[in-house]
């Protein structure tokens, strides 16, 4: 059946960022009425439009979701919410790794992301921000901090704001590929237009783009 998703009567947002759009989107993309025809590679999201068809990148729409709530939360109330893990887990590093990790401990505490020294180079992880599911919260952990280290370089750690680690840690708590159900696709939509900065990940990847009628007429040399 079609399914037509009409955007919102009002768009009430708060200003949590300064970043440019790198990708100005045609005015209005997002307030009009789009219909859900399916997904590409468990990952493009097809919608079709008055204007023509619009497709939805999943994993960033999702990534602009989360950064949008994680940087809610900290603005409103200090903190983003945290869920214990029922079987806490231990983690080893580097010394240079532990070091790092030490630095941006308060950060991560403040993102809902609760781990401790557990001795010289061992840390005890025992909660994730509630936001979010991981499979492996272990894996999740030293791929962050693999994120951290590519995002301070040439930056001193102590210089790395958490909004940029609240964006390392949407990047690798949400990944490409994941089958989505009808509802949840027609959900992340309806998120996505609520969000402050809809048209980019917070990396500056569109998370939208659209192919005009008149376009996709030229590409089948309709119209020239």
């Amino acid at each position: 059946p079609q399914t037509f998703i009409s955007p919102p009567s009002s768009v009430s947002c708060v200003q949590l960022e300064t970043q440019k759009d790198l990708y100005p989107p045609p005015v209005s993309l997002l307030h009009v009425p789009l219909r859900y025809i399916g997904v590409l590679g468990n990952l493009y999201v097809l919608f079709e439009s008055d204007r023509g068809l619009v497709l939805m990148d999943q994993h960033a729409a999702h990534e602009r979701v989360l950064f949008e709530r994680m940087l809610s939360y900290v603005g409103t109330n200090g903190v983003v919410p945290s869920q214990k893990l029922l079987l806490p887990q231990t983690i080893e590093l580097s010394t240079r790794d532990s070091q790092m990790l030490r630095e941006i401990l308060p950060a991560l505490q403040q993102l809902g992301i609760s781990i401790a020294e557990f001795g010289p180079h061992t840390f005890l992880l025992d909660g994730l921000p509630a936001l979010i599911k991981i499979g492996d919260p272990k894996q999740f952990v030293l791929d962050l901090i693999d994120g951290v280290k590519e995002a301070t370089v040439p930056l001193d750690i102590r210089h790395l704001g958490w909004e940029t680690l609240a964006r390392t840690v949407c990047r690798h708590a949400v990944k490409a590929h994941d089958p989505l159900s009808h509802e949840e696709i027609l959900a992340l939509l309806e998120q996505l237009r609520h969000c402050q900065m809809p048209y980019t990940c917070p990396h500056g990847r569109p998370t939208l783009i659209e192919l005009s009628y008149q376009e996709i007429e030229k590409k089948f040399g309709r119209v020239t």
